[in-house]
């Protein structure tokens, strides 16, 4: 979801202004190639033509003038043995291009500095003092220039992605942000009005996982969803190599299905998992059962070895969880479902409650579909973001 990909970039006194420079091309052909060269590493010209399926005279077409700009190398042949001459392989050159990505929260921002060939070069952090825009836009940028302070990097910066949470159109419009208090913010046309870059802005689910599309459990997974927990409750599904974003910018707010009751919910609605799932709805229900008060998930867990009370919240939490991702699974049958987040610290107290809530609400051999529990670094939702930044890059600015 990009703006301005044309535009030139405007001085405003940090090391990232300069012209943006593209690609030879941006054909179907040189896309393919690149990102088959990007997601599974160096290949011969014979494997880019399997994998891509584009005719060998079609290949050498896209990996010539890409050789020629710098972007792609000859490497080592395969390997010896076998009849004829071994095959030199192609790669592509990290250094070439550089992309941020960048993952804001309500209380921060975290950035990666990403090499062509998907390799995390930096990470920059700052914390947000309030959530007014002007202020994170600022922040976006000193962290941006953070990254980017050898001026190589900097001059070799292409993109920006930025993954947020709530509701982001494909113009970059973030209609609602519940942690940011936003509404009606078009971040992609303000990012890219302060840093002269073209800007891909996502939902930061979504920005996750495309990261795990292109490198991570999704590699060689024709559907899978990814389940979120933490602060919040996030979904988002990949399907033949698409990313299901929604006409509206809306799409898997899994937190927001009706599965827990009456509890009210700060979207408006009632009994959303949100209420019961989420660590500040764990945090609160576990206060209210012990009458004390609870400063982290990991404290909360600890005493639900002890206290009953304590392990039913945990229980009425993994239950609702289970019969979420069974809804997920019942209504588009994804090959796998990828669970993660913060929110894992917590999964020994959930998980056969979770499992019980599942097998109870999964429709036939949807019962069948693979639960994969990742941890991931939080780094990884702004390396998703950077993901979104590079597949822009390679479409000439459109993702």
């Amino acid at each position: 979801m990009s703006a301005a990909p044309d535009a030139p970039a405007r001085r405003y006194g940090g090391p990232v202004s300069r012209q943006v420079k593209g690609l030879p091309s941006s054909s179907p052909g040189t896309v393919a190639v690149l990102t088959a060269l990007i997601t599974e590493g160096a290949q011969s010209r014979a494997d880019l033509a399997r994998s891509t399926g584009l005719t060998s005279a079609a290949v050498t077409k896209v990996v010539n003038p890409l050789t020629t700009a710098g972007y792609l190398r000859e490497v080592g042949p395969t390997g010896t043995g076998g009849l004829g001459r071994p095959a030199s392989r192609v790669e592509v050159v990290g250094d070439a291009a550089f992309v941020v990505g960048l993952k804001v929260t309500g209380s921060e921002v975290l950035g990666v500095l990403v090499d062509l060939s998907g390799h995390v070069r930096g990470v920059a952090s700052q914390e947000l003092e309030t959530h007014e825009v002007e202020h994170v836009l600022d922040v976006i940028v000193e962290v941006t220039e953070k990254l980017c302070a050898d001026p190589e990097h900097a001059s070799r910066l292409r993109h920006v992605g930025i993954g947020i949470s709530g509701g982001v159109d494909d113009t970059g419009l973030v209609s609602y942000s519940h942690f940011l208090g936003w509404h009606g913010v078009r971040l992609a046309p303000l990012v890219h009005g302060r840093l002269g870059l073209p800007v891909a802005v996502d939902n930061d689910v979504r920005a996750l996982t495309a990261g795990e599309r292109w490198f991570g459990a999704g590699v060689g997974r024709t559907s899978f969803a990814v389940v979120t927990v933490g602060a919040g409750i996030g979904c988002a599904l990949s399907y033949q190599g698409q990313l299901l974003a929604g006409v509206h910018g809306v799409s898997g707010e899994l937190g927001h299905l009706p599965v827990a009751g009456d509890r009210p919910c700060h979207c408006g609605g009632h009994g959303c998992l949100d209420t019961v799932a989420t660590t500040p709805s764990l945090l609160r229900d576990v206060e209210a059962v012990t009458g004390a008060p609870v400063a982290t998930l990991e404290d909360a867990v600890a005493l639900a070895a002890d206290d009953e009370r304590v392990a039913e919240v945990f229980r009425d939490a993994g239950h609702a969880l289970g019969r979420g991702i069974a809804s997920v699974v019942n209504l588009f049958g994804p090959q796998s479902v990828v669970l993660t987040g913060e929110g894992l610290v917590a999964l020994d107290v959930i998980r056969e409650s979770m499992r019980a809530g599942y097998v109870e609400q999964a429709y036939g051999q949807a019962i069948h579909a693979e639960l994969i529990v990742r941890p991931l670094p939080f780094e990884a939702w702004a390396h998703g973001a950077a993901t979104l930044a590079l597949q822009a890059f390679l479409h000439g600015g459109e993702r």
